[in-house]
């Protein structure tokens, strides 16, 4: 399990992971409320086939992931298919799904804010072998946060993530952690040690994204000074 995450529990959210996707499937709502919304997501079950078609066969690279995201971008309802397919059982299906979420986040997080906590929920359940999905996952979460207290949850992932095995996945985190810090000024220390580390001692891929991140945090910090 990724970051020592308890097995059938979320280790970053205050929901289980078996919780989090009821509250995706109810819409966050009242099991009342959930029963009665059960009817119509029934029915969007020919839409949400339609997506896993669309994820699944063929060959994938980053214009279909962008295409895809911008089909989807536009529609709650589209978005909400997307994060129904991330809890699905089907690895690849979940690891083009992360890629089509990251690449909606680049454009704009916001389509994505409403499920800020469980794809932080599902982002600290995963193996260490999704490390593609993970690596995705990191930089959505990160971008989705936008509470104080998403936010500190998310940087308490892109800590754990910071000494992955996988270099993807520290890149996300490298990246992630400036990106709430530049917003969070309590997660300003533990940001500046992570880009520091990884600076000294990380892969060149990691130091790109660690000056690009120490120049990040350093414009923000200028701009509240400036304010």
């Amino acid at each position: 399990m990724a970051g020592g995450a308890r097995i059938g529990g979320c280790a970053v959210c205050s929901f289980p992971v078996k919780e989090c996707r009821e509250r995706l499937r109810y819409g966050g709502a009242s099991t009342a409320y959930g029963a009665a919304m059960a009817g119509m997501l029934r029915g969007m079950s020919d839409r949400l086939l339609a997506l896993v078609r669309e994820l699944g066969g063929g060959r994938w690279g980053l214009e279909r992931a962008r295409a895809t995201a911008r089909q989807i971008e536009g529609s709650k309802r589209a978005v909400r298919l997307l994060v129904t397919a991330l809890f699905g059982e089907e690895l690849e299906i979940r690891k083009r799904a992360a890629d089509v979420a990251r690449r909606v986040s680049d454009r704009s997080p916001e389509p994505l804010w409403r499920f800020a906590e469980e794809l932080a929920g599902l982002l600290s359940e995963l193996p260490a072998e999704e490390s593609r999905t993970r690596w995705h996952l990191g930089l959505v979460v990160a971008r989705v946060a936008h509470t104080p207290e998403q936010r500190l949850r998310a940087g308490r992932l892109m800590e754990l993530l910071a000494t992955d095995e996988g270099n993807v996945v520290r890149c996300s985190a490298v990246e992630g952690i400036s990106l709430l810090a530049c917003a969070e000024t309590a997660l300003r220390e533990v940001a500046e040690e992570i880009v520091e580390r990884a600076l000294r001692k990380g892969t060149k891929a990691e130091r790109c994204r660690a000056r690009e991140g120490k120049r990040r945090m350093a414009q923000a910090g200028a701009a509240r000074v400036d304010v």
